[in-house]
């Protein structure tokens, strides 16, 4: 054995310094030799593979692990059986040292051939042909060492022991059956083509046990290093259930979600007032706030997090709590490293609290708490999730002041940052931030002007954002419909975004094939941006050329049933008069819908006065097509804004404004909302002066209105 072990060892040494393969062959085959030899000397056979496996673990990196004929060779079908039988001995009987020993070298070995040499060897002809015949693909041996040991009855057996072992049986800390299997568990989760499916049961069945309740209630978190007990339970399979369930997520987060959230009272009240303490080991308490993280990212789970659990608080208290501790925030704007611990602790804090805010009752909750001031000391956090999220929170929590966001350049960054990392990714998230979510606020967030410039401006801005539009393999309702609409915002820009949309070849067939289908949303959405892209230049070309056209014509008697408008189909309710008279002029209401009832007033006093006519849309202006819009305007001498928050933040109402500023029209404004003034896109369009209906009677502000029209008019005809 002696003999052999030195010879191993300087066939390992030749390797080291210049690896052959007929090296690493005749290593594989005096070993198997010998371990073929000492059948009935067991613990020599262990004793020499054990010190094989450990010493070929460091030599993962040369290239002969990946050769087929090493691959395929019998000293791997040995490793592997010993493994199966040390695994099935580990259930049932006491390991002696010998067994240990070569069981932790094993999986050490297992470990470092599946991670770093698992390249699957196949046949050159299969991988070169492209029409070769997919039946044949069979007769070739295609293997990879995670083929060779992850086998379908190996991974049943590590099931059965987590499962009728590990999450039921309280064993001391260090035990080999918490390192071995921490270590396994570990591996199954990088592996690519091993079924998670088995394993998902058996690790819930460890998060739902009463040993993970009591490691997080008995946790010393001064304690300098983990035990592997501690590692399994509370990070090891918290981080199987995040990476690997993404086909029963919803399935998997209905039955946790409740048990462990129900821990928190105890787990804050332990461990909260230690996590404050300098060098605190507070990394367990932040496995289990990304896991709750987790959770919240199943819409139908968050409600959970509404319930008082300690003290009359909630989890979105303990976290607002948490992100309110000043040493942490300190720390926080000192560090970037996301395996920092208090970066970690405030980072799953405060991502939880973000995906909470998709829950209305958590949003309005927040609203009235002292969140946004907290948000407002981790700008200038360095990690990008704290970043990302304080920012976000500030701006959807404070709604009014979109137009005022801090540092519009450092929010888009950071958009499409997040954006770039979750579009590929299989669960489309990046560090417990959804792609949905991302593009849900965003849709609120781009309404700040310099967002929308700076989402242009960075190259692979307006192209991530298509992409989210137009990939068929995007959810429409979550994914493509708010993505559409942040294009659609985006458009308003600036001539370089109108480019940019124009010159994406794939976005504009997709947005000219949603345009010409029956979908209520996104038909309408299309259609803004065909019209701000294309179609809008042509329409204003045309209107000239008619103008000139009918400049050469004697104007003819108007009649309602001949009037342009009445193509509208409804979208614009027309009062007229039977006869055009001279000096008749006609006035326009642009208002939104969420205001039509004091607009739909406003339009009945008009209409009593003796104007040629006035133009009220009755429908929804978002759901009428641009085109009719501007048939109105071009219709119309002076076009009224009715002006409102609701205002400002329609896309639908912005192209009907400046439409009719592009085309020159008289603008009169007109308050409607209490303590509310014109910002943004709007100041530019409209006076300085209004009528305001907040602060008259509506009566006598209709008056004024009515007086403002004659003014305005009686000035254009002496133009």
């Amino acid at each position: 054995m002696n003999i052999l072990l030195q010879r191993c060892r300087t066939l390992i040494s030749q390797l080291r310094k210049n690896y052959q393969i007929k090296d690493a062959k005749d290593l594989l085959n005096e070993t198997v030799l010998f371990l073929n030899n000492s059948i009935q000397n067991q613990t020599d056979g262990l004793h020499v593979l054990s010190i094989i496996c450990h010493d070929l673990a460091g030599l993962y990196n040369l290239p002969f692990f990946n050769n087929s004929e090493i691959m395929n060779h019998q000293f791997f079908i040995i490793v592997s059986n010993t493994f199966m039988m040390l695994l099935t001995k580990l259930t049932f009987i006491r390991l002696t040292k010998q067994d240990i020993q070569c069981f932790d070298d094993i999986s050490l070995l297992i470990r470092n051939l599946c991670l770093n040499r698992n390249i699957i060897s196949s046949n050159f002809y299969i991988d070169n042909n492209e029409k070769f015949n997919p039946n044949n693909k069979e007769k070739f041996n295609v293997i990879s060492y995670e083929k060779i040991f992850f086998t379908k009855s190996f991974v049943e057996k590590f099931v059965r022991i987590i499962d009728n072992d590990i999450a039921i049986n309280y064993y001391e800390p260090y035990h080999i059956k918490y390192r071995i299997i921490d270590r396994l568990l570990r591996l199954c989760i990088k592996l690519k083509h091993i079924d998670h499916k088995l394993i998902l049961d058996a690790v819930m069945k460890c998060l739902e046990s009463k040993i993970y309740k009591k490691l997080y209630t008995t946790i010393d978190l001064r304690q300098p290093i983990l035990t592997p007990q501690q590692s399994f339970f509370m990070y090891q399979c918290p981080k199987f259930i995040r990476l690997c369930s993404d086909k029963r997520q919803n399935d998997i987060s209905q039955k946790l979600s409740e048990p462990l959230i129900n821990l928190s009272s105890d787990i804050f009240a332990n461990q909260l007032p230690v996590i404050y303490e300098e060098h605190a080991r507070i990394q367990a308490i932040s496995w289990y706030i990304e896991l709750l993280n987790h959770f919240a990212l199943t819409p139908s789970t968050r409600v959970q997090f509404i319930k008082r659990i300690d003290f009359g608080k909630t989890i979105v208290d303990q976290m607002i709590e948490i992100l309110q501790t000043e040493s942490l925030i300190k720390s926080v704007r000192e560090h970037a490293e996301s395996f920092h611990t208090d970066v970690a602790l405030m980072s799953y804090a405060i991502t939880l609290l973000y995906n909470l805010t998709f829950e209305n009752k958590i949003f309005w909750d927040l609203k009235t708490k002292n969140v946004i001031a907290t948000c407002k000391k981790l700008f200038n956090a360095k990690d990008k999730t704290i970043q990302f999220a304080s920012r976000t929170l500030d701006a959807i929590l404070n709604q009014k002041e979109i137009n005022e966001i801090d540092s519009p350049s450092v929010v888009a960054r950071s958009y499409l940052y997040f954006i770039e990392n979750t579009i590929d990714d299989i669960t489309l998230t990046y560090h417990g931030i959804k792609l949905d979510g991302i593009l849900t606020n965003l849709e609120t967030i781009v309404h700040n002007d310099d967002i929308k410039e700076e989402i242009t401006n960075d190259g692979e801005g307006i192209p991530l954002i298509a992409r989210c539009a137009y990939e068929s393999n995007f959810d429409i309702e979550t994914i493509q419909r708010p993505a559409l609409e942040i294009i659609s915002a985006i458009s308003f820009a600036n001539d370089s975004a109108i480019e940019q949309i124009k010159e994406n070849d794939i976005l504009m067939d997709h947005i000219k094939k949603l345009s010409d289908r029956n979908d209520k949303d996104q038909e309408i959405t299309a259609n803004r941006i065909l019209w701000k892209v294309e179609q809008e230049t042509e329409f204003i070309l045309n209107q000239k050329v008619e103008k000139k056209r009918r400049q050469t014509i004697i104007k003819k008697k108007f009649k309602e049933e001949e009037a342009i408008y009445q193509y509208v189909r409804g979208d614009y309710h027309i009062e007229i008069n039977d006869d055009y008279l001279p000096g008749k002029f006609d006035v326009m209401l642009s208002y939104c819908h969420s205001d039509k009832e004091i607009c739909s007033k406003i339009y009945t006093h008009l209409n009593a006065e003796d104007f040629g006519q006035v133009l009220f849309h009755e429908r929804d202006i978002d759901t009428i097509h641009p085109r009719y819009m501007a048939k109105a305007i071009e219709c119309s001498s002076i076009v009224i804004i009715c002006f409102s928050n609701k205002y400002e933040q329609s896309y639908a109402c912005r192209l009907e404004a400046e439409y009719a500023k592009k085309r020159q029209r008289t603008i009169i404004a007109v308050k409607l909302e209490p303590g509310y003034d014109a910002k943004g896109w709007l100041e530019d369009i409209i006076d300085t002066t209004y009528i305001d209906f907040t602060k008259s009677e509506f009566t006598s502000a209709c008056t004024q209105l009515i007086k403002k029209i004659y003014e305005t008019n009686e000035e254009n005809n002496n133009i």
